[in-house]
């Protein structure tokens, strides 16, 4: 049986020089401010950063998880005259969820 040949363990390999955590948590934030100057579509703010429309819509997500951003409204787009979600940062700007739910459920 043949052995496998083993890598110099002192040699690293580094096939990435450029630090793409730091490149996405830079983005990220180019994004959260990006929706804070006004609602907006991530067409708009890939067309306005540069940044990638899916890196926007993974970073959406994330903030969506952590409560950092909310779908204010869905109308037609400029750009593509198709209905597009309108995102927003700012928290003064978000919708009051409705606690009345809740309340249902508790017992005075």
């Amino acid at each position: 049986m043949e052995e496998k040949k083993k890598g110099n363990p002192k040699i690293t390999h580094s096939f990435n020089t450029h630090d793409k955590g730091n490149e996405f948590r830079a983005q990220y934030q180019i994004v959260y401010q990006s929706f804070k100057e006004r609602p907006k579509t991530m067409l708009d703010v890939s067309l306005e950063t540069g940044i990638l429309r899916a890196n926007i819509c993974r970073y959406v997500a994330d903030m969506e998880d952590k409560g950092l951003i909310q779908l204010l409204y869905k109308m037609e787009d400029e750009h593509t005259k198709f209905t597009a979600g309108y995102y927003t940062t700012d928290k003064d700007l978000f919708r009051k969820e409705d606690s009345q739910q809740l309340n249902l459920w508790e017992c005075e």
